[in-house]
């Protein structure tokens, strides 16, 4: 049903995301920020269509539903430039899509542009009725591969009790989604260590491996291309093994999803994904998630 009041909307609101959290064993947290990402991704596809492509951990959540880590940011990549993105995010807030929800948006830092192809960042508040309903980063790269067709994912159905549907998000393909994690996940080995922030990169990739069947062919292309387009580290022939020190945040993160408990467990399947590929000795076939192995066409 439509609700007449912003106070009752967000009265029903917060009452189903707390059943939600309940019943599903979801952080509350988590569902108030996927109704800020889906308000806020749904004026953009208005105001600019076509213009911009979900990536980032908020496309794993899209994809993999519960099964994705939580995360606190939206990745959005588009050829535009700066000025468009804050145009674009600016229009985005403009718009009225009789939700009782309204945004303001700020940019607040220009970022490293290898960091998973991120450039700039804006901080973004969710109102709800003219009250904060939830804070968030969304950070805007400029990156985009060519010659790959986005795929649309179907946000989670959080509003549909009031007549809203879920955002359909053009998003990057998971090929180059995971091509952009062992690039980040490997550029800092060699003069500089792995920064601690990467432990993620293991845990998405062990998800992956886990739950998602690839072409080979087109990952090896992803990863291929996307180290020729940042061009700052050389393609490994495997994937590195992590720090030591990675193991008690790589079980909080893993944990969260009931993924593998420890660390080496996690990098031994995310390699036996990636190695066979980084290393050429597979060009072609099917990875198959469910035996864990690459099968040939």
């Amino acid at each position: 049903m439509r609700y007449a009041s912003a106070s009752a909307f967000r009265q029903a609101l917060e009452a189903r995301l707390v059943a939600l959290s309940s019943s599903r064993g979801s952080s509350l947290v988590r569902l108030r920020k996927e109704v800020a990402f889906d308000r806020l991704l749904t004026r953009l596809f208005v105001a600019a269509p076509g213009r911009w492509i979900l990536k980032g951990g908020l496309a794993f959540d899209y994809r993999f539903g519960t099964r994705a880590r939580s995360t606190k940011d939206m990745d959005l990549v588009g050829a535009p430039g700066e000025e468009a993105a804050t145009s674009d995010l600016l229009a985005a807030a403009d718009v009225d899509m009789d939700d009782y929800f309204s945004f303001s948006i700020e940019r607040t830092a220009k970022l490293d542009q290898l960091l998973e192809g991120a450039a700039v960042r804006y901080h973004v508040r969710a109102d709800l009725g003219g009250r904060r309903f939830e804070d968030f980063v969304v950070d805007i790269g400029f990156d985009i591969p060519s010659d790959w067709e986005p795929e649309v994912l179907i946000g989670p159905d959080l509003l549909s009790f009031a007549e809203i549907e879920p955002v359909a998000a053009p998003s990057l393909p998971l090929e180059l989604q995971v091509a952009e994690k062992v690039h980040a996940y490997t550029r800092g080995y060699g003069k500089q260590p792995v920064g601690s922030t990467r432990v993620k990169d293991i845990v998405d990739l062990a998800l992956v491996a886990s739950t998602a069947d690839l072409d080979a062919a087109r990952l090896g292309r992803a990863i291929r291309e996307t180290f020729q387009r940042r061009s700052d580290h050389d393609l490994p022939q495997t994937l590195p093994p992590p720090p030591g020190d990675w193991e008690v945040p790589f079980r909080r993160l893993a944990g969260e999803i009931e993924l593998m408990a420890d660390l080496d467990s996690g990098h031994e399947l995310a390699a036996r994904l990636l190695d066979p590929i980084l290393s050429g000795n597979v060009t072609a076939g099917r990875w198959d998630a469910a035996g864990q192995v690459w099968l040939a066409d």
